[in-house]
């Protein structure tokens, strides 16, 4: 487990694919860059747990496993970082992003908490039947 930085980061010529890195100092921003634009950091306990987490929000838009690339919009991938039960504390947002991005980004936030909660329901729910065909079997087919 090693405390870390994940940080998100755009080409200039390539908007709609995203990059994730992770990093032990903070991903400073480099006004200077002339391709890549540094959009997102946040400070995790377990850098390498946040890295897995936000790749299973987004692993179906994947392009590059080795470089962590990924074909989504900006506003998904930060919103599937922030939307993490980890502990973790947002350290830079671009202060480019206007208004409708962020809420883009609070919008996908919110839909990836409502299906991890929807999940969760699920899987308790075919829990408690299977407690409860488990009951049924011994009570009732055991007595027979």
């Amino acid at each position: 487990m090693d405390h870390g930085f994940l940080a998100i980061e755009t080409h200039r010529d390539k908007p709609e694919l995203v990059r994730f890195y992770l990093s032990d100092v903070s991903p400073e921003p480099d006004p200077g860059a002339t391709r890549h634009r540094l959009r997102y950091v946040a400070r995790f306990n377990d850098r390498d747990a946040a890295l897995m987490h936000t790749h299973e929000l987004i692993k179906r838009r994947l392009l590059d496993p080795d470089g962590h690339m990924y074909r989504v919009s900006l506003a998904r991938a930060i919103a599937a970082v922030e939307s993490l039960e980890l502990k973790h504390q947002r350290v830079y947002l671009d202060p480019a992003l206007d208004n409708g991005e962020t809420e883009k980004i609070a919008e996908w936030a919110n839909r990836f908490v409502r299906l991890k909660q929807f999940k969760t329901r699920l899987f308790d729910t075919f829990g408690y039947v299977a407690i409860g065909l488990l009951l049924f079997n011994l009570f009732v087919l055991s007595l027979a």
